[in-house]
């Protein structure tokens, strides 16, 4: 699967709730390895929020990316997101 595979997949919590889209990845190319992925929340859940999960917080990828997180825990990740100093980000985007 390609990087740009992932880009505006729907990502639902473990519960099936939709709560927002792949915005970015974070990878290593050299290694292949993705350490994250940032989610766009848009305005299906937390108003137009990004947050990041790590690879060990994804149960399933395939039509959808599925967390194995529930809301609250989600919801914690974006306050503990938001108290931490900004992050430099590459912003990959899908040429078609």
């Amino acid at each position: 699967m390609q990087v740009s595979d992932f880009l505006g997949k729907k990502v639902l919590d473990k519960n099936a709730m939709e709560i927002g889209k792949v915005s970015d990845v974070d990878l290593m190319p050299k290694e292949g390895v993705i350490n994250g992925i940032t989610i766009s929340t848009g305005e299906l859940w937390i108003r137009n929020k990004s947050f990041e999960v790590k690879p060990e917080n994804i149960a399933q990828i395939g039509d959808y990316v599925v967390l194995n997180l529930e809301e609250s825990e989600i919801e914690k990740i974006v306050e503990d997101e938001e108290e931490e100093t900004p992050k430099k980000r590459v912003t990959l985007t899908k040429i078609d």
